[in-house]
């Protein structure tokens, strides 16, 4: 405890200019020292003002998924907990996740602030002027969200929140966070239920054609899932689901591993191209990673296994009742 505290006041006292003497260190907010990245909202006050403990940072900073300063990142078809810090600098690709861009704004600017008066560099810009204010950024977000809402949650064929994707009306709610099961009660709420992709290929075209038109940049939930290793994976209508169809995403591994195939003249499999090792794999993971099926952005909208626990968007299709 007393080292910390000297610790500290030595980083309060080595502190020159406008940046930090360490790479893991971020400026309080009145400018006076330096602290940890790893002490924000630990619940001390480390920087005298309290600004590493504010609570809309804190709300921000800590998550249900990761330990205290780790967020969950979604990146070459696996996800992992690692630090905020390290999902911040990480940009080809950049991590699919939930973390507030303004984190990583103030992480990138070196400098604790309120989360409120934080404007993200890359949203101003994506608006191709770099004169726009907060209030000019928002006002344009706020009207590209109504442009996308008229063609994902309303048709003139479909109920409110739904629209019109091929044949079915189908509700395209990506301004929601949910994990699968809420995702799959949000569906009931609204006279639906999680998407079956249990139709023809050309609907599964279509409904993706129709993501990628109007911008979509979210994951999706989907009504599939796996009870456990032995069980196989089903829509919800208890209905099989065919791990062979060429919907599943493909992901690549750092590690390789043959291939089998059947043989033409029995029933017995060999080596393809005689045991050349292959990187990419096409979803779902063996032995089973995640129970819960979705369409995700990064496999562009492909079918991917992943932890029910995570968030997406759920994808619903309106319930039919009979006459």
């Amino acid at each position: 405890m007393y080292f910390r505290a000297f610790l500290l006041l030595l980083l309060a006292l080595c502190v020159a200019g406008d940046t930090c003497p360490e790479t893991d260190q971020i400026r309080c907010k009145d400018r006076n020292r330096c602290t940890r990245i790893r002490y924000i909202c630990d619940g001390d006050n480390d920087c005298g003002d309290r600004s590493d403990e504010d609570s809309i940072l804190c709300d921000a900073w800590l998550n249900r998924d990761c330990s205290r300063n780790e967020a969950r990142c979604y990146r070459f078809g696996s996800t992992d907990c690692m630090t905020i810090q390290r999902y911040c600098e990480l940009t080809d690709p950049p991590c699919e996740g939930d973390v507030d861009p303004r984190l990583c704004q103030m992480l990138k600017d070196g400098q604790l602030d309120d989360l409120d008066s934080i404007v993200v560099t890359r949203m101003v810009e994506a608006t191709g002027d770099e004169g726009m204010t907060e209030l000019g950024v928002a006002q344009a977000m706020g009207e590209e969200f109504t442009a996308q809402v008229s063609h994902t949650m309303q048709h003139a064929e479909c109920p409110q929140l739904f629209t019109k994707v091929g044949d079915a009306c189908i509700s395209v709610f990506y301004p929601g966070n949910l994990t699968w099961g809420e995702a799959h009660q949000f569906c009931h709420s609204i006279g639906g239920e999680l998407l079956n992709l249990n139709r023809d290929y050309s609907f599964f075209a279509t409904l993706v054609q129709h993501l990628k038109q109007h911008q979509m940049t979210v994951d999706f939930w989907l009504g599939g899932t796996r009870q456990n290793e032995t069980s196989p994976w089903i829509w919800q209508d208890r209905s099989p689901i065919d791990v062979s169809l060429p919907y599943w995403a493909i992901r690549y591994s750092e590690g390789c591993s043959p291939r089998l195939v059947e043989s033409v003249l029995n029933n017995a499999t060999r080596l393809a191209n005689q045991g050349h090792c292959y990187h990419f794999n096409r979803a779902p993971a063996e032995p089973m990673q995640g129970q819960c099926l979705a369409l995700t952005y990064e496999s562009y909208f492909q079918m991917s296994d992943e932890h029910c626990l995570t968030y997406k968007s759920p994808l619903c299709i309106l319930e039919k009742h009979e006459d």
